[in-house]
């Protein structure tokens, strides 16, 4: 059995305003031919399908075309997990069409464990692996909050309550495996010592209750982890893995290599784990320096591939100079073989708040909730800062589960 690990796909984001939609249309052309080609027969997909709870009509025709066109390839099914950016209602509303594809779709966690565990059958109609199909476990899956508990008893109380989702999974798939099959299990959450991008939101108490890959029962075979949008092993664990975003979805992955992952069983035993590029439809790329450098920089540069490089420009000048704003907003008008979308100028001898981003030319919209909060910290002088962004982490994770 052949089974294809991705994750994060983050249909219909906006990257500083710019729509990803052909780059994902590329990136599910070329995974239906992987699909043909390496002979998959199980697609398995670790969350965030999609960027916000309510996805665009477009989103959801890209969502579900691919689909139809995944059913016509040689993959004999698909497995969907729910992640920290998908609004259950969203995924589940087709699941019962979906169901009749042979596409399993858990959105969020079912009210009973066995729901969470899905069967796949091989080309003879034969039982051939068991998945545990967890989901992203939202804080009242996993604990019941007291009245009165301090953050690091919360942190604990979470990480625990992953574990013990965990373990309850791995007894019940004991029990019903009496074949030795081999087991996968999904993850959407943060791992111990997994490397991280600026594009992905804090989870599970802002991250603090990290779980560790030797926390996973052992008779997970391979584990297929979402969240994490930087394709790693965890601990160096070949058979502990995130596929990563098949897209870079933020500057700070503009070096990254996307991945998907192929895992083959042989006789029910893991015979091999191989990572295979995604292509790069588009370019992100930075320059970084004085007005002078930087112009010219980006007045040589040269796009590569099919579409049109997108950059950030950062230039830092060491004092505030009128001229130089004017002289860099008549920069930003020019025609070059790229295409700026995330600009911005600073000085060394003024200090800026939240108020000033406009003058370097960045909107509130392209900074996450965290930045703007931190960067009022920067203008505060509260003694117990560390304090302050716990209590803020716990109440931005509770408002997006309350919105879901």
């Amino acid at each position: 059995m052949r089974i294809l690990h991705t994750s994060d796909w983050h249909i219909g984001q906006r990257l500083h305003g710019k729509d990803r939609f052909y780059e994902h249309e590329k990136f599910f052309s070329w995974l239906l031919e992987i699909l043909h080609d390496r002979k998959i027969d199980l697609l398995v997909i670790a969350g965030d399908i999609f960027d916000v709870g309510y996805p665009s009509n477009s989103a959801l025709q890209q969502y579900y075309r691919f689909l139809t066109q995944c059913r016509e390839s040689t993959c004999q099914k698909v497995i969907i997990t729910g992640g920290n950016h998908d609004y259950v209602s969203t995924l589940n509303a087709p699941k019962s069409l979906l169901d009749a594809l042979d596409i399993t779709v858990i959105g969020g966690v079912p009210n009973s464990i066995e729901k969470e565990i899905v069967e796949v059958k091989n080309k003879k109609g034969e039982p051939a692996a068991y998945v545990c199909a967890v989901p992203y476990l939202r804080d009242r899956d996993i604990r019941k909050g007291i009245a009165g508990e301090s953050y690091e008893d919360k942190v604990k109380a979470t990480s625990l309550g992953i574990a013990e989702h965990y373990k309850e999974l791995s007894e019940y798939v004991k029990k019903i495996n009496t074949k030795k099959l081999p087991v996968i299990a999904t993850g959407h959450l943060y791992m111990a010592g997994a490397s991280t991008s600026d594009s992905e939101r804090d989870i599970q108490m802002g991250n603090q209750a990290a779980f560790k890959w030797n926390d996973f029962p052992q008779n997970f075979n391979y584990v297929a982890l979402g969240h994490i949008h930087r394709p790693q092993r965890i601990s160096k664990q070949e058979q502990v893995r995130y596929s990563g975003s098949p897209i870079p979805l933020s500057f700070s992955e503009k070096n990254d290599l996307k991945e998907v992952v192929i895992v083959e069983f042989k006789d029910n035993k893991l015979d091999s784990i191989e990572s295979v590029p995604v292509p790069l439809f588009r370019r992100l790329i930075a320059f970084t320096g004085n007005l002078d450098e930087v112009t010219a920089q980006i007045r040589q540069h040269k796009s590569v591939g099919e579409f049109t490089d997108w950059a950030e420009i950062q230039i830092v000048e060491e004092n505030y100079d009128p001229n130089l704003i004017q002289k860099y907003k008549e920069v930003l008008a020019e025609d070059f073989d790229l295409e700026i979308i995330k600009p911005s100028i600073s000085f060394k001898d003024r200090v800026k708040g939240v108020s000033e981003l406009y003058e370097e030319q960045i909107a509130l919209k392209d900074l996450t909730n965290r930045e703007v909060f931190e960067k009022l910290l920067d203008r505060s002088s509260f003694e117990d800062r560390t304090e302050l962004q716990n209590s803020y982490q716990q109440l931005l994770q509770e408002m997006n589960e309350q919105e879901q």
